[in-house]
């Protein structure tokens, strides 16, 4: 059981070095982007919690975790963990998940992790896109997770990285932290599909919203 392996080995906190690792990344995001974070105080520093984000790069994990001052757990395909990159993938707060074995053991390692009180990280729409797209429907497992765990959701959005010319231009990569969505006082979302799928699509809209307003935050 992956919360279990987790449990024993890793500490919820942030070890001395992952500090570092975290540090020197943040301090290198600044120098060479413009790396900044907007509402990091609104995250909460202890209990379950879902981390949503918008997916554009492959870098988005490493980034959210440097915006969120929280150790946090990502799936990721179990192929990747190959020796020696299985350590680095470990230490940057991966987890393997076999996709022959379908949703359900995704879904029992979720719970697993959020009952020993990890942050969770989760991209709702599956893959990597570059904008918003009303007609593309979110993938409705991050609601059934919330509402058999409880945990509240946590919207992040992460902006795009500046070239170096935009960067001459003051232009910064932004990353934006929402107020905690919380989804199991909704109509047993865990059970019901189309109930499911509405929370779903509520949750990408507000992560898209957070860089709607900053644009309009710019505009004015």
């Amino acid at each position: 059981m992956e919360a279990g392996r987790l449990e024993k080995g890793l500490s919820r906190g942030m070890s001395s070095r992952y500090r570092l690792f975290r540090r020197t990344v943040i301090l290198l995001g600044r120098v060479l982007f413009g790396f900044t974070v907007h509402g990091a105080e609104k995250v909460p520093k202890e209990g379950p919690l879902i981390i949503a984000s918008n997916h554009r790069r492959y870098a988005d994990p490493v980034l959210v975790s440097m915006a969120v001052p929280r150790r946090i757990q990502w799936m990721a395909k179990k192929e990747l963990f190959i020796s020696p990159f299985d350590r680095l993938f470990f230490f940057i707060g991966a987890f393997p998940i076999d996709r022959q074995r379908g949703a359900r053991a995704a879904l029992k390692t979720s719970l697993d992790l959020l009952a020993a009180n990890w942050a969770l990280g989760i991209f709702p729409e599956g893959t990597r896109r570059k904008s918003y797209d009303p007609e593309d429907a979110p993938k409705s497992g991050i609601a059934m997770i919330s509402a058999r765990s409880n945990a509240p959701i946590l919207p992040v959005f992460v902006g795009a990285v500046p070239n170096p010319l935009q960067r001459l231009k003051n232009s910064k990569l932004e990353v934006y932290v929402g107020d905690p969505i919380f989804t199991h006082n909704t109509k047993s979302p865990s059970d019901d599909r189309r109930e499911r799928r509405e929370v779903a699509g509520r949750i990408l809209r507000e992560i898209y919203a957070l860089g709607e307003g900053s644009k309009m935050g710019e505009r004015s």
